[in-house]
């Protein structure tokens, strides 16, 4: 049988000395490019491996030593917060206000093409990482509920108060119960994300035809239950979901 081959060391190059049977010379990255090559050996490594991959395996897939790591990131909490916060720029490039606002679609409609393009640019890898930083005790998946609310799921109830006419965001803040009821429906489509690429069931490339059919399941009843709890007093608001001024 033979030998597998090698896995490419990044940063490396073949030169005319390697041409002649000598050792190739490492060809030194700027500092960006370097950073960008260790993020991605690193979302490859912790993916395939889990977060207890030590940064010894990183440098070593690399094909460098742990003290040129630590050049660029000081520990290896750094590596996986600057891995999450490339991913979450990946996921959340799309202004849902905006896209919620002005559009003259049936919500419906705007809703389930916006978590279409959503779901579509979620990869294996991102997915994978998700779940594993979960599980291995990292706390990604809660450290981003601040931004995944301000993001998507403060658009998705200020869509949904115009659609039940009633109060916006700026003169009621919003309620705990409000983000339950958009949490459902982004719980549900993350889920199909799930059994894509984790349990690697056999789903469709385009899942837009599956976001449309969650969203129109969805919009009935979170209408109706947004108008009675609008029916009730104000519940406190916790500070990160009251309404930005």
């Amino acid at each position: 049988m033979s030998a597998k081959p090698r896995r490419k060391s990044v940063g490396i190059e073949p030169d005319r000395a390697a041409a002649a049977g000598e050792q190739p010379k490492r060809r030194r990255l700027p500092s960006d490019e370097r950073r960008v090559a260790i993020l991605a050996a690193a979302a490859e490594l912790f993916a395939e491996e889990g977060f207890a991959a030590s940064t010894r395996r990183l440098a070593s897939r690399l094909g460098v030593t742990q003290a040129a790591l630590y050049k660029h990131f000081r520990s290896k909490d750094e590596i996986v917060a600057a891995l999450f916060e490339e991913r979450a720029r990946q996921w959340g490039k799309e202004d849902w206000h905006a896209a919620l606002a002005l559009d003259d679609a049936p919500l419906a409609e705007r809703l389930g093409r916006l978590y279409a393009r959503y779901l579509d640019a979620i990869t294996g890898q991102s997915m994978r990482l998700f779940v594993r930083a979960g599980l291995d005790g990292y706390g990604q998946p809660g450290r981003r509920g601040a931004a995944l609310t301000a993001s998507i799921l403060e658009p998705v109830i200020a869509a949904l108060r115009r659609e039940a006419g009633l109060a916006d965001l700026p003169t009621r803040a919003m309620q705990h119960e409000e983000r339950e009821i958009a949490m459902t429906l982004h719980g549900s489509l993350m889920f199909l994300a799930i059994r894509k690429h984790v349990y690697r069931m056999q789903l469709p490339e385009d899942l837009t035809e599956h976001a449309m059919r969650q969203v129109r399941l969805w919009l009935p009843g979170a209408i109706a239950e947004m108008r009675q709890l609008h029916a009730s007093p104000p519940e406190e608001i916790v500070p990160q979901l009251a309404p930005r001024r």
